[in-house]
């Protein structure tokens, strides 16, 4: 008999999951009101600040474990034409940040810059594009690293209006016109820089034909071609996210549109219009602590609105990470299991690990589904 899952919320962790249930054989549906998270993910999976951060994390797999599910996450990704570059084991790569900054990583997407070392690089900014601030990435970039960091500026495309944005752009250089526009005026800009020196240029390097714009553009302009992201919305987060679904589709799951308003522990979510779906297993992929989400009360109890169940008291936050099952979170018996990048007490946006948290997480519940 076929073992039913229901995964609620359909960010990085809930198509994760997806994905990994299917490979198993499971019956996957994807209950979420909303396109998740995906829109503010660049598309890169951080696992810390070192190389050895998986020592500290509450889901405790082993090292060989940890480079086992990234590959197989290599392999997800290669499976909808999104190829991933991952750090060599012991190695953490460093991407560059829209302010300039190096943030640690450890799996990119091929269309994203990251670097072992620091190393001297070229900033495209672009006129007209909101997020574009390359003197002040610049700047930043030479004071933080100690490298040389050289702005080049592009004027506005042909038919530019202000309400452009990074996805507009990116409509935009997945055209002809738009490819041949942007290859012209890089080049002028290009023709005096030392060569080699790679080129970083804002994530707007099209929707649907990246890998091929930036080979396309490596080629014409002998320098390394690689994006840095954006605030949101993420248009690598969107490329990704619209491959991913396209793909999980063509895999037989099932996308239901709805808030689930409550889950039970006999595996029932129920929406807030009144609907009802069960199944064996369900995975809550939403977002926020535990998994689930989490409100406070006037008495400062801590409760996990999708469960309806308190996790602790505002005065005693630091049990947080000891609630529930010692790897993940779970409620009956092990029917209702939360994953996702803000589990058991990580804090991703401090250790720069929310890829591990949840690539680790639901590795963990698979496990726990898989054993049952």
């Amino acid at each position: 008999m076929t073992v039913s899952v229901l995964v609620v919320g359909r960010g990085p962790a809930g198509l994760l999951s997806a994905s990994y249930l299917r490979q198993r054989g499971f019956d996957v549906t994807i209950l979420a009101d909303a396109d998740g998270t995906m829109s503010m993910w660049s598309g890169d999976f951080g696992f810390g600040r070192s190389a050895d951060a998986f020592e500290s994390f509450p889901v405790k797999l082993s090292q060989s474990s940890w480079v086992a599910a990234f590959q197989g996450l290599v392999d997800i990704f290669d499976s909808f034409g999104v190829p991933l570059r991952l750090a060599p084991p012991g190695v953490i790569l460093r991407t560059v940040t829209a302010t300039g900054n190096l943030r640690p990583t450890f799996a990119v997407p091929a269309w994203q810059y990251a670097s072992v070392d620091p190393e001297d690089l070229i900033i495209v900014g672009i006129a007209g594009l909101a997020d574009s601030i390359a003197d002040a990435q610049a700047v930043s970039y030479r004071n933080h690293v100690r490298r040389e960091a050289i702005v080049v500026k592009l004027t506005r495309p042909p038919g530019w209006d202000p309400g452009w944005g990074a996805i507009r752009f990116a409509s935009y250089l997945d055209t002809r016109a738009g490819l041949a526009w942007f290859t012209r005026e890089l080049g002028a800009q290009l023709r005096h820089a030392p060569r080699g020196v790679p080129v970083i240029v804002p994530q707007i390097l099209g929707l649907d034909t990246t890998v091929e714009i930036v080979a396309h553009l490596a080629g014409e302009l002998g320098h390394p071609i690689a994006e840095f992201p954006l605030l949101s919305p993420s248009v690598g987060g969107v490329r990704i996210r619209d491959r991913w679904e396209r793909s999980l589709r063509r895999l037989g799951v099932h996308f239901i549109t709805g808030r689930a308003q409550r889950v039970s522990p006999t595996a029932t979510a129920m929406t807030d219009d009144g609907r009802e779906f069960a199944a064996d297993y369900v995975l809550l992929a939403t977002g926020g602590v535990l998994g689930g989400g989490a409100s406070v009360t006037i008495d400062g109890a801590i409760i996990d609105d999708l469960v309806n169940r308190e996790l602790g008291k505002m005065d005693d936050v630091q049990s947080l990470d000891r609630v529930g099952h010692p790897d993940i979170d779970c409620i009956g018996g092990g029917r209702v299991l939360a994953v996702g990048r803000a589990l058991g007490g990580w804090n991703p946006n401090k250790d720069h690990n929310g890829g591990a948290m949840v690539l680790g997480s639901v590795h963990m519940a698979l496990s726990m589904i898989s054993e049952d």
